[in-house]
This record gives C-alpha cells, structure tokens and sequence, in this order.
C-alpha cells in the first residue's frame, strides 16, 4: 500500500495495489424445478432471434440473472468472475425480465378465471417500491409523503388465500393508492366481473364512486356495486364497539395481502430499485412471472410428498 500526495497540499490519498478478484460460493435461494425453466425460456429466445454464440450457455445466463434478481448483486461482482462486461450482464437482465413481463398475466384474464372459479372477493392494496433520489423535476413527484421515501406506486390483487395474481404498472410515489387504483380503473373491471374489492384505509371513500354511476350496464339501472373498507373513526365521533369488532374481522381478512406482497418483495432488487424507472413496470411483471411458479413448484412438491 502506498501513499500519494495531491497538488496545493491537500490530503494524501492511499491507493492499493492492483490484485486478482477474489471468487467465492454463494447460495441462490431459488428452486431447481425455476432455474431449468427459466434456462428453457432462455434456449427457446436465443433460438427465435438466431443467437448463435454467446459467453455463456443459457444456464448460466438464467443463474446470473436470478441472483442480480433474488440477492440483488451487482453487476460489476458478476461480470468480472464470469469475464464479461457489466454493461452485457446488464443486456441480460433486460432480456430476461422482458421475456418474463410477456408472460405476466393480464387483470382481464385474471379476474374472468376468479368469476369462474366462484370467488367474491379480491383484496387490493397499494405498495410503495424504494427508488434512489431523483433529480430536476422528477423529485418530488417521485417522493412520497406517507413513505418519507422516494419510490414507485404499484397496485397489486390477491386472492383470499394470499395469491398475488396481478400487479400494475407504477406510477410516480407521491400517488396515492387509491388515485391509483382510479387511475388503472380497478373497480369498475372488478364490478364488469361481478367482483368486490375489499381494500384497506388509505381506500375509504372509494365506494362513493359507485354513487356517481347512476345507469350501470353491469347491474340493469342504478350500480349496486359494494366496496369494502374498514370503519374510519372522525374527531368527534369514535368507533363504537361493534365497528371495532367489524374492523377486527375486516384485519383478519386483509392480512393475507400482506403475504402477497412479502413474496413479492423477497426478490431483494426491490429493496432499493437502481433501474431506471422506465423499465420498472417490467420488472414488477417479471417477478410476478417468477413468484407465481416458485409458489406452483413448491406446491407441486408438497403433493407429491404428501
């Protein structure tokens, strides 16, 4: 180690001689049955686009880009072991979040399979994706008050046993959800399949939309559409005993989105999302696509143990 001194007297600063990278193991919390399907995904892209040689096989580009996804590691960690560039490994994780995203499902295929399948209820929640700090105009719009954070606003709907079947596209942190959820027109796709949200605090209010439709083609006349939410107690007029206890059961039923929500954001790149914005939305989408079949095999493999 050695010391250089600046001109004009400035601090000395210390530099370090050059050394070889140090490379170690690491597990990827990630199953087998994700990876070869991820690996096939892979194969079959490479071969539609006639890719004919890369650096790596499509195994290894799917294990790279699922710990960037799952342990949120850096580019220039992986790429300099593997011999590649930072900004090819970057390539990468776009290509593979992009082939993800078109396979997330649809809200209007998501909720005709619910219809279907009996359901009444879909639970909706709002979630708050950490960003770094923006700059110039898109500060504050990116800010939110709620979070003291900055962040991107994602939508997201599960079903009563804490499934999360879709997410939206984001939209600036500052949002609130319930702008949100008006904004995307989730209430008014729910009611088209004879669906009811039930939604936490920050959506009360939400049902003196329906009052605004006075001719609904769904219901024949006037909307009789029913929006769940939680009694709400005002200055003056506290919550009486059994809206305590409504609330209680209304607790009890909502908490399973919050497991929606957890597995989603156990892909640790959404701790703090370095991405541009722009490719955000794809991003959401992608994890869906591999949150939902890491759930599908590992039911699969509890049936097949059982």
């Amino acid at each position: 180690m050695t010391q250089e001194k600046t001109s004009g007297g400035s601090a000395p600063t210390v530099s370090h001689p050059t050394v070889a990278p140090i490379s170690y193991c690491s597990a990827l919390p990630v199953s087998a049955a994700t990876i070869a399907w991820l690996t096939s995904l892979i194969s079959a892209h490479r071969a539609r686009i006639g890719s004919r040689w890369r650096k790596v096989t499509p195994g290894q580009q799917a294990v790279l880009v699922l710990a960037m996804l799952r342990k949120d590691e850096r580019l220039l960690d992986l790429a300099t072991p593997n011999g590649i560039s930072a900004s090819t490994l970057r390539r990468w994780l776009l290509e593979v979040i992009t082939l993800l995203a078109g396979r997330a499902p649809r809200l209007p295929r998501v909720l005709r399979r619910l219809a279907a399948r009996g359901a009444v209820v879909v639970l909706v929640d709002g979630t708050l994706i950490r960003t770094r700090r923006r700059t110039g105009t898109q500060n504050r719009r990116h800010y939110s008050g709620k979070h003291k954070h900055h962040g991107l606003n994602v939508l997201g709907l599960t079903d009563e046993a804490g499934r999360l079947l879709y997410v939206s596209a984001v939209l600036p942190g500052k949002t609130a959800d319930i702008t949100a959820a008006r904004h995307h027109r989730i209430r008014e796709q729910l009611h088209h399949h004879r669906l009811t949200p039930a939604a936490d605090k920050g959506f009360h209010g939400w049902h003196k939309d329906v009052r605004e439709t006075t001719d609904c083609d769904t219901c024949g006349g006037p909307c009789e559409q029913i929006v769940l939410t939680p009694y709400k107690a005002e200055a003056k007029r506290p919550l009486t005993e059994a809206q305590q206890q409504a609330n209680a059961v209304f607790a009890a039923l909502r908490c399973a989105v919050e497991g929606g929500f957890a597995a989603l954001k156990n892909w640790r790149i959404l701790d703090k999302l370095r991405l541009h914005p722009r490719h955000a939305t794809t991003l959401i989408r992608a994890l869906l696509v591999l949150t939902q079949h890491e759930q599908s095999a590992r039911d699969t493999a509890r049936q097949a143990t059982a």
